[in-house]
């Protein structure tokens, strides 16, 4: 009760010390009474006392403040260092200015980050405002703890809003939202469980998302016997124009910008099924970038871009790479990392 108590004799005494002060006088670094910050000050002066609202943790905190000044075309604010606000303000520099004005029918509202002055800028401030409020000497006398801090509001948006809208934008220094990012896709194509191995890994290192390329004719030991010259691999792998047909429905590719293709190397390049996939899809691959990898023990990714760049010609698709099946998360990261 007495901390309580202490608090609120304090409180009243500054509001009195502000209550005896004579309005500052506007800036003579300021020129132009129709900038952003000569509004904001006017407003503020306007509304006699306004509101500086704050967060503490995770709880909303409110409080009138009345020591407001321009210097060199900036709005100034001041708070003391030994208050809860300033502590408020360190932790968490989010922070709205709410001032309502006499005639009640409008109301300024400032929202941005508190920056606090520094060094020499924050001695010239402080004494600024003394010099303006000779009564907060008493409050304000520079002893430890007992300082003037001077903040302003950087990445600022300040409104005047009426009671009933429309509203006018007075600043806005608010950066525009970036757009979200936008997620990749690694589809793969894997007959044997190989590269889907390496394409899951590969995805969970990125936080991509997985569509693997299924077969609508799942294959059979013998039809990947690469010997047998009428085995069904070798079969289509001879003819440039099979297309095997897929299983089930290709994933919408409009959300994506970046879509990585794994599969094994057959024959020294990609599989048909792989042709199939591309060419199918080539309208909804134009403007994305194809990352071709594939996995082999020792055969290189031959011709596999440039026979995938000709099936969807509009798309950018890159070199690509070959990996072994025990590719590490950290490496298949760092080369994602370049797209």
């Amino acid at each position: 009760m007495k901390r309580t108590l202490t608090t609120l004799l304090a409180a009243a005494a500054c509001a009195a010390v502000f209550a005896q002060q004579p309005a500052p006088a506007a800036d003579a670094a300021a020129p132009n009474p129709t900038t952003p910050a000569m509004q904001i000050d006017a407003l503020l002066s306007g509304a006699g006392a306004f509101f500086l609202a704050t967060a503490d943790g995770d709880q909303p905190k409110l409080r009138p403040l009345g020591a407001h000044h321009v210097v060199d075309g900036t709005v100034w604010l001041g708070v003391g260092e030994f208050k809860n606000v300033y502590r408020q303000l360190v932790a968490n520099p989010k922070c709205e200015v709410v001032a309502l004005q006499k005639d009640g029918a409008h109301w300024l509202r400032w929202t941005g980050r508190a920056a606090f002055a520094e060094g020499a800028e924050r001695e010239r401030l402080e004494e600024v405002f003394l010099e303006a409020m000779p009564g907060l000497r008493k409050i304000y006398d520079k002893s430890p703890g007992k300082r003037m801090m001077c903040f302003t509001l950087a990445d600022a948006r300040a409104e005047l809003i009426p009671l009933m809208p429309p509203g006018e934008v007075l600043l806005d220094e608010t950066a525009p939202a970036a757009p979200a990012p936008r997620k990749a896709l690694v589809a793969c194509f894997s007959a044997t469980g190989t590269t889907k191995g390496v394409a899951e890994r590969l995805a969970a290192a990125i936080g991509a998302d997985f569509f693997e390329i299924v077969p609508e004719k799942t294959y059979t030991a013998a039809d990947l016997d690469w010997r047998d010259k009428k085995s069904r691999s070798s079969v289509e792998m001879a003819d440039r124009a099979s297309r095997p047909a897929i299983a089930g429905a290709t994933p919408d590719l409009a959300g994506y910008s970046t879509v990585y293709v794994g599969f094994p190397i057959w024959w020294y390049r990609e599989p048909s099924i792989v042709d199939t996939f591309v060419e199918s899809n080539a309208a909804a691959l134009a403007g994305k970038t194809v990352v071709p990898f594939a996995t082999s023990g020792s055969s290189g990714m031959g011709d596999s871009a440039k026979n995938l760049q000709a099936l969807a010609p509009e798309a950018k698709v890159a070199d690509g790479r070959r990996f072994r099946a025990d590719v590490s998360a950290e490496d298949l990261k760092a080369w994602a990392a370049g797209f």
